[in-house]
C-alpha cells in the first residue's frame, strides 16, 4: 500500500449544501457529497511560458471505493464489545473523465449520510474498470492518450493504487452538510508527461509510443508516482449551493 500523509490531501471545504434532507438522513449523521476536480496549475521552471507541445485527447481514471475509517477509540463504545460505529464505504466504480468541462468545477461522485463520528483517515482506491465502454478502460485504472511534438502516445495502467489521508486529530462529522473535494493537479501531470523522454522509449511499428506494464515500464512507474503526487489540497474552494 502506498500511503501519502502530506502529498495526498483532501480539500475539506465545509461547503453548505441544500437545506433539504432525504429520507436516509437522521439526526446522528452528516450529509457528505464527495467530488473530484482537476486543477490546471502548470508547473514550469522559472515561471517561463512556452508553447505547449503536448496535446491530450483522453485522460480517464477509475476509483473503486472511497472509505471513511472510524477512529479506533470510537469502535467500541458500548459495554460488552458491541460497536455502534464502523467504517463507511462508498462503492464505485467511479469512472472520471479528467478532461471534461465538469472536472474543472467538480464532478460529484457520491452523496451519502455518514454517521457522525471522528474518522482517522479517508482512503481512495483505484480499481480496474469492469465495463466494456469506454474502449481502452476495461481492466485498467488509468488511460491517457495524446501526442507530443506530433508523436502519438498511450499510457495505460492497471495498478490498484491505494491513497490514504491520515488526520492527526481526526476528521469530525458533527451533523453539518459538507462537500468533500478530491483535487487532482492535472497541470502538474501534464508537466510530467511533457518531460517524458519519448526518444528513449521503445516505439511501436507505426512509430507511436505505448507505455504500459509490458512496454516502457520504467516510464509507467514514474507516471504512477506522479499521479499519486498530483493529489493536493485546495483551500480556496468557494461556497456554493446545490
Amino acid at each position: 500500500m502506498k500511503v501519502l500523509k502530506n502529498l495526498f490531501v483532501l480539500a475539506l471545504g465545509l461547503v453548505m449544501l441544500s437545506s433539504c434532507n432525504d429520507d436516509e438522513g437522521n439526526a446522528n449523521s452528516s450529509k457528505v457529497k464527495v467530488a473530484l476536480k482537476a486543477s490546471q496549475t502548470v508547473l514550469k521552471a522559472g515561471g517561463e511560458t512556452t508553447t505547449d507541445p503536448l496535446s491530450l485527447e483522453t485522460f480517464q481514471i477509475c476509483l473503486g471505493e472511497i472509505e471513511f475509517d472510524v477512529n479506533d477509540d470510537m469502535e467500541d463504545m458500548i459495554p460488552g464489545g458491541d460497536s455502534i460505529y464502523s467504517d463507511i464505504e462508498l462503492e464505485g466504480p467511479f469512472l472520471i473523465d479528467l478532461l471534461s468541462a465538469d472536472a474543472i468545477t467538480g464532478i460529484d461522485l457520491a452523496t451519502a449520510h455518514v454517521p457522525n463520528a471522528v474518522y482517522e483517515e479517508i482512503e481512495f482506491d483505484f480499481a480496474p474498470y469492469d465495463k466494456n465502454e469506454p474502449a481502452g478502460m476495461t481492466g485498467n485504472t488509468i488511460l491517457v492518450k495524446g501526442s507530443y511534438e506530433g508523436t502519438a502516445f498511450t499510457i495505460v495502467s492497471d495498478e490498484e493504487l491505494e491513497l490514504e489521508l491520515e488526520y492527526a486529530n481526526g476528521y469530525a462529522l458533527d451533523g453539518a452538510d459538507s462537500r468533500l473535494f478530491i483535487d487532482l493537479n492535472l497541470g502538474q501531470l501534464k508537466t510530467f508527461v511533457a518531460a517524458i523522454d519519448f526518444t528513449s522509449a521503445v516505439a511501436e511499428e507505426d512509430g507511436s509510443i505505448l507505455i504500459s506494464k509490458d512496454k516502457n515500464k520504467v516510464i509507467l512507474d514514474q507516471f504512477e508516482t506522479a499521479v499519486e503526487n498530483a493529489f493536493d489540497i485546495d483551500e480556496d474552494d468557494e461556497e456554493e449551493e446545490d
